[in-house]
């Protein structure tokens, strides 16, 4: 079989499990990628990790199927200080969104792309085709697809008394909306460190509150949309909470991690509620819940283990005067929970350009 069928084959099974015609998907994304000229060849890329069953999981763990993405600054080969907690460390990790890209993300983002104006959709394509800014853009795009009767999507520009460009401004009901967004691909130690990796003071919105004037023009309202890998944590929420009294001309921040589970943070709670109002209800369906993130295991142990040992002597974060709201994902798909340590991967090679091929170790075989 050719690694065209291949690749189709794989897209095919992906997308059957996210789209109601997954053979019109994959047109479609090929339809899409025709028409930006990517640093690296998408279908070359395409790979699957397949997990065989476990005494506790008898179906086995749905197949993680991927495309890598060469050159992004992210992964498992780059370098980093032999000091354990030199912060260059969140580089050497390979998952979704670091140097793995989800084909079921591509093309919802690639959909929303499609419908901009041709003038907005050159400088996102450019973005795409950047190597180091491809996942990014994918997850900036998201942002547009989240809101109930959106209209005049488009980019944000810059609002008079503010300093740099909005990523986009539109109207959810009739109601007008700026959202400056965020993704933090530095974020992926939270689901890996047992709760020790601490976020920098400021890494929320300390690039985000000059996008918006310190005086409001009404009606509109100021968010910052911040993709995550792990849900808010209190710590999590009275840091952002922290910061968003420091810059109040924020009128909101949308927290969202990679599976959807979505919360809603304002000083205000009339605000609050007013931006609640205009998220739909993410689906199960729409994406994976099976992204990875491969980490070095010894190397986290050792980390944590002189993390827990510092972090006795910092204090934790001030209590914040924030109100919030959780949205869950309506569970319309099934969804395998992963069993601790039933699986593991090893790197049994390295291409080239730096792609690691994974081998997967099972806790027991059945």
């Amino acid at each position: 079989m050719s690694n065209t069928n291949i690749s189709d084959e794989l897209l095919v099974r992906l997308f059957q499990r996210h789209f109601p015609d997954a053979a019109s998907a994959v047109l479609r994304l090929e339809n899409h990628l025709a028409a930006i000229p990517l640093l690296f060849d998408f279908k070359t890329k395409l790979r699957e990790v397949k997990f065989i069953p476990q005494p506790a999981l008898p179906n086995g763990m749905p197949s993680f199927i991927y495309y890598f993405v060469p050159n992004s600054g992210w992964g498992s080969d780059q370098k980093v200080s032999a000091n354990l907690l030199d912060t260059n460390f969140v580089k050497a990790c390979d998952g979704v969104g670091l140097n793995l890209g989800c084909p079921v993300r591509l093309l919802r983002a690639l959909d929303a792309l499609a419908q901009l104006d041709l003038d907005d959709q050159k400088e996102i394509e450019d973005s795409l085709a950047n190597s180091t800014q491809h996942l990014a853009t994918i997850e900036e795009l998201l942002w547009t697809t989240v809101w109930k009767s959106p209209s005049d999507i488009r980019r944000g520009g810059t609002i008079p008394g503010a300093k740099g460009n909005v990523d986009w401004t539109f109207k959810s009901c009739n109601f007008p909306f700026y959202l400056e967004a965020k993704f933090r691909p530095s974020d992926w130690p939270r689901l890996s460190d047992q709760g020790t990796f601490v976020p920098m003071s400021g890494s929320f919105l300390g690039k985000v509150a000059n996008k918006f004037p310190n005086s409001h023009h009404e009606p509109e309202l100021y968010l910052a949309g911040i993709t995550t890998f792990e849900n808010l944590t209190e710590d999590i929420f009275h840091q952002i909470g922290q910061e968003l009294e420091a810059n109040p001309q924020i009128d909101g921040v949308i927290f969202r991690s990679l599976i959807q589970m979505t919360h809603v943070l304002s000083l205000n709670v009339s605000l609050r509620n007013k931006i609640i109002r205009s998220l739909i209800t993410p689906s199960t369906k729409d994406y994976p819940t099976n992204y990875a993130v491969l980490v070095d295991i010894k190397r986290r142990n050792e980390r944590v283990s002189e993390q827990m040992k510092k972090s006795q002597k910092i204090p934790r974060h001030k209590t914040s005067r924030l109100f919030c709201w959780g949205i869950q994902p309506q569970l319309d798909a099934p969804v395998t929970m992963p069993i601790l340590d039933a699986y593991r991967l090893n790197i049994i090679s390295r291409g080239t350009d730096g792609e690691p091929c994974f081998e997967v170790i099972p806790k027991y075989i059945v």
